[in-house]
C-alpha cells in the first residue's frame, strides 16, 4: 500500500501575502494564475514552478527562502530536485512571448500535470492543444514554453504544416545540436540523426506547430526522450497524442484580454481599473466574438492604432464588421492572417476536400450556431439541396461529413445531446463569402428545414420546440427571407412564404402556451 505523502503548508507565503493585505485572487491575476492554484501553493498540496517563483519573489520584492519556495532536500519532489541541477543549453523558439497573453491556466497546469507524471516517466510524452483557427493554440505553447525553459536542456520549435516544411525544420536542428551529419545534403540522413539525438537524450521539450499531418509525428519521434507538444485544429488525434482542446474565452476573460491588448488598463492592473462604459463594451464585444482570442487581439490592434474607444469600435463592429474582421494591424508578426483570412483558408481546404463537408458549414451559417440538432439535419436532409441530400439522409455518411470538418475544428460534436455547434465568427465570415443569391439559397434551405422539424407548440411538444426555438428565432430574422417574403420577389418565395408564416404560428403559440 502507497504511503501517504505529508503535506506541509507554506506558512510564510501565506504571511506574506496577509501583511500586504492582498487576496489570493490578487495575487493570482497579477502573476497570471487562478486564485485556486494560489491556495494550492499556500496549502502545500502543489509547488509552484520555477517560473511562478520568479514572479512571486518578483511581486512580494521577496528571496525565494523568505516566500517558503525552496523546499527541505527531503521535502522536494524528484522533478523539483531536477529543476535545481538543470540549465537551458538551446532555446530556438522563433516567435517572442506574448506580453498580453490572458487566462489558459488550467491547460497550462493539466500540460505541466501530463508532461511530468511518473507513470510515464521513461517515455516520450506526446500531447496536443487542439482547436479551431485563431483560438490560440501557438500563443499558448509559447507560452507554456517560456514558464518552463529553466527545467529543459533543450527547448525546440519546428513548423509543421506540411510535409517537407517539417522535414526542413528538424533537419535544421542538426547544426543547433552540432551533430556530425548537419552538412550532409541528404535531408533524410540529417533527419535520421535529429531523431536518434532525441531518442537518446532527456530533458527536452520538442513544439511541432500547426501539425496538419499526425502520422508524420511517428516520423520523428518514436521511444524513449523527452515532451512533445504538438498545436493541431485537428479533433482527431488517434494513438499518436494524448489531446487537450482549447476552449473559447468566457466574456470577462475575453473583455479582460481586450482591455490589456488595447492598452486601456496596464499589465498588472484589473479588469475594475477600467471605466465603468469600457468594461461594459469590452464585454459586448467579447460576446460578439464569441472569445475568439484572434479576434480580441485584432480589436485590440484596432482600438490602439486608431486611438478609438471601446464603445466607438462596437458601433464600427455592427457597421463594417466585413471590413473590420479583414483587417489585423500594422505591428504584428507572430500571427499575421486576419481573422476573415485564417477561416477563409480552412473553408477552403474543406471545400476541397469534401464539397458536402462545405455544404454542410453554409447551411449551419444560417442556424443558430450552438446546439444544432443532429435529428432536424438529418429528418430534413430533402430540403438541403442535391449534393447534401443523400448524404444528411444517412447517419453513417453524415458522420464521414462530420469527420472531415472536425479535422479543421471548424465544427464541434457534442455526442451525448446529439448536438453540433459552429463558432459565430466562422458564420459570419462564411456568409460574407456568399453572392447574394448564394445567401438566399441556403437561407431558404434553414427555414425549410426548421419549419420540417418544428412541432405544433402543444404541452407535450415544450421539449423539442424548446431545442428547436434558437434556430427558428435566427431563421425569422434572416433580412434576404422577410424582404422576399414581402416582396414576392421569386418564384419560390410562395413556398418560403407559406414556411416562413407556419413557423411564426407555431413559434406565437409556443409562446403562449408557456
Amino acid at each position: 500500500m502507497k504511503k501517504e505523502t505529508q503535506v506541509a503548508p507554506n506558512t510564510r507565503l501565506k504571511a506574506q501575502r496577509l501583511r500586504k493585505r492582498w487576496s489570493q485572487v490578487y495575487v493570482a491575476t497579477i502573476i497570471g494564475t487562478t486564485d485556486v492554484t494560489v491556495s494550492r501553493w499556500e496549502s502545500g498540496t502543489t509547488f509552484p514552478s520555477f517560473y511562478y517563483q520568479q514572479k512571486l519573489c518578483e511581486l512580494f520584492g521577496k528571496s525565494a527562502e523568505e516566500l517558503g519556495l525552496v523546499p527541505a532536500t527531503g521535502e522536494a519532489s524528484q522533478d523539483e530536485r531536477k529543476v535545481a541541477g538543470r540549465s537551458l543549453t538551446i532555446w530556438n523558439v522563433p516567435a517572442r512571448r506574448n506580453p498580453f497573453f490572458t487566462g489558459r491556466e488550467d491547460i497550462l497546469e493539466q500540460l505541466y500535470t501530463l508532461f511530468h507524471s511518473d507513470q510515464t516517466a521513461a517515455l516520450t510524452q506526446v500531447q496536443a492543444i487542439s482547436g479551431l483557427g485563431g483560438i490560440g493554440k501557438t500563443q499558448t505553447a509559447i507560452e507554456y514554453a517560456s514558464r518552463h525553459r529553466h527545467e529543459y536542456q533543450a527547448v525546440f520549435w519546428v513548423k509543421a504544416d506540411t510535409a517537407e516544411t517539417l522535414r526542413s525544420d528538424v533537419a535544421a536542428l542538426a547544426s543547433l545540436l552540432h551533430l556530425p551529419e548537419q552538412d550532409e545534403q541528404n535531408q533524410q540522413r540529417v533527419v535520421a540523426a535529429v531523431k536518434r539525438w532525441l531518442e537518446t537524450h532527456t530533458n527536452w521539450l520538442l513544439i511541432l506547430d500547426n501539425v496538419e499531418d499526425l502520422a508524420l509525428v511517428s516520423e520523428i519521434v518514436t521511444g524513449r526522450g523527452g515532451h512533445v507538444l504538438l498545436t493541431t485544429r485537428s479533433q482527431v488525434t488517434g494513438t499518436y497524442a494524448q489531446r487537450l482542446d482549447l476552449a473559447k474565452m468566457e466574456p470577462e476573460e475575453a473583455a479582460f484580454f481586450l482591455l490589456r491588448r488595447a492598452k486601456i488598463i496596464g499589465p498588472g492592473d484589473l479588469l475594475e481599473a477600467a471605466c465603468q462604459a469600457d468594461q461594459e463594451a469590452a464585454l459586448e464585444i467579447a460576446q460578439l466574438f464569441d472569445g475568439l482570442p484572434l479576434a480580441l487581439d485584432q480589436a485590440g490592434a484596432y482600438i490602439e492604432e486608431t486611438g478609438c474607444s471601446v464603445s466607438d469600435y462596437f458601433d464600427r463592429y455592427r457597421k463594417s464588421r466585413t471590413g473590420l474582421l479583414s483587417r489585423r494591424g500594422s505591428l504584428l508578426t507572430d500571427h499575421p492572417e486576419s481573422v476573415s483570412t485564417t477561416f477563409v483558408l480552412s473553408f477552403e481546404k474543406v471545400e476541397r476536400a469534401c464539397p458536402a463537408a462545405a455544404e454542410l458549414l453554409r447551411l449551419c451559417a444560417f442556424l443558430d450556431p450552438d446546439a444544432i440538432p443532429e435529428e432536424m439535419i438529418i429528418g430534413g436532409a430533402s430540403e438541403l439541396g442535391p449534393i447534401l441530400h443523400s448524404i444528411a439522409a444517412d447517419p453513417f455518411e453524415l458522420d464521414g461529413v462530420i469527420a472531415e470538418l472536425r479535422r479543421t475544428s471548424l465544427l464541434q460534436r457534442d455526442a451525448d445531446a446529439k448536438t453540433l455547434s459552429m463558432h459565430r465568427l466562422a458564420q459570419v465570415v462564411l456568409k460574407s463569402r456568399m453572392e447574394k443569391e448564394t445567401q438566399r439559397i441556403w437561407a431558404e434551405r434553414a427555414l425549410r428545414l426548421v419549419h420540417r422539424a418544428f412541432p405544433a407548440g402543444t404541452f407535450e411538444t415544450w421539449p423539442r420546440c424548446q431545442r428547436y426555438l434558437p434556430h427558428a428565432l435566427v431563421c425569422t430574422q434572416v433580412p434576404l427571407i422577410r424582404e422576399q417574403w414581402q416582396g414576392r420577389e421569386h418564384p419560390d418565395t410562395l413556398a418560403t412564404a407559406q414556411a416562413y408564416a407556419d413557423l411564426l404560428e407555431n413559434l406565437n403559440r409556443h409562446i403562449r402556451t408557456s
